[in-house]
């Protein structure tokens, strides 16, 4: 389709990207009521990672000629902060605004973090929690779409220092058609790939002239297709086996760049572009929040979720469901009303 790499059209971006990386967490997943059987409706996210990649309108950089960086936007996010509702995301439009990165003061914002949480086996795991800053030497930054699921969980807006907005100019200019499975015609000049992919996919269910095994054998596909082309190739880092140290230069959370020796350094890969993979994972975490914001206010739960799935607490008769720590209680019939009615 005549796209190249992100990062080879691209200059003086670096600060950015460290920035971007440093905001970059993996798939929102917890159990939220553990050790107790609770019956649940499993609720699954049409192809997630694709879906808000078109949401964000993110095929526009894609093509785009050149990706620049707008910074210094507080007041601009701090005023769609102010103004965001689970309403206004429902709207396609407010989508294509979280295009952005913010770094703010949290205090007791509910935000991924990236800890130790078992002593056992030390190691670093990602997890949705109230977060605090002691001072502004520990701001951080995060993708729009996390911050804006943290505003309507919360109902409170972050203290914002700073923050930079992506934006798309002109298309490449070779850009040409090609052909999904050699027959379905996609202009990347005018389709977003993505989405003709994910409706390509879903038409195959509703095929007559194609056995049950290729309809199969295609929906797998065009899914690693669509996942892999909207998503993984922007998170791709290779690891590099060196024996020795190897000097590499490092962008990050702070402002200033800082030099290290490293063994097996990563290299990104060919499509690799950190704020893509971020605004991506961010938006799936958004997509959850709002969903656990619809059903608790409705005055419901869930058991668990993960990346683009919530098992909603739920009966087919509906009601209560009996739950340890759950906000209501059981009326104990008295031992002396057993005995007057007699116990069976």
């Amino acid at each position: 389709m005549g796209i190249s790499p992100v990062l080879d059209r691209q200059e003086n971006l670096q600060p950015y990207i460290g920035y971007a990386q440093s905001a970059f967490y993996g798939g929102r997943t917890s159990a939220h009521i553990r050790k107790f059987p609770v019956p649940v409706v499993y609720t699954d996210f049409l192809s997630m990672y694709p879906t808000v990649n078109s949401l964000l309108g993110l095929w526009n950089f894609v093509i785009a000629k050149e990706i620049g960086i707008r910074a210094g936007c507080n007041d601009e996010i701090q005023s769609l902060l102010e103004k965001i509702t689970t309403d206004e995301l429902f709207k396609q439009s407010t989508w294509g605004q979280l295009t952005a990165f913010v770094q703010i003061m949290p205090q007791g914002d509910i935000l991924p973090a990236r800890c130790k949480y078992n002593p056992a086996t030390n190691d670093w795991q990602v997890g949705i929690n109230h977060l605090y800053a002691r001072n502004s030497d520990d701001a951080l930054w995060f993708s729009l779409p996390d911050v804006v699921a943290s505003v309507i969980l919360t109902g409170r807006v972050p203290r914002i220092v700073d923050s930079f907005i992506l934006e798309a100019y002109e298309k490449l200019p070779n850009l040409r058609p090609t052909k999904l499975r050699g027959a379905i015609d996609v202009d990347p000049r005018k389709q977003d790939f993505f989405r003709v992919v994910i409706e390509e996919r879903k038409r195959l269910f509703r095929r007559t002239d194609i056995s049950d095994t290729e309809r199969e054998r295609l929906s797998k596909a065009l899914k690693v297709l669509a996942n892999s082309a909207s998503y993984g190739i922007y998170a791709e880092m290779n690891r590099e086996d060196s024996s020795n140290r190897v000097p590499v230069h490092c962008y990050g959370l702070d402002a200033k760049p800082f030099s290290c020796r490293v063994h097996n350094p990563e290299v990104p890969g060919e499509f690799c572009f950190p704020p893509f993979a971020s605004l991506i994972t961010g938006a799936a975490r958004l997509m959850l929040a709002l969903l656990e914001k619809c059903v608790t206010d409705l005055g419901g739960t869930y058991a668990m979720e993960d990346t683009d799935s919530m098992a909603i607490v739920a009966t087919e008769r509906g009601g209560l469901v009996d739950c340890p720590g759950g906000d209501r209680r059981k009326k104990i019939e008295p031992q002396w009303s057993r005995l007057f009615h007699g116990d069976k």
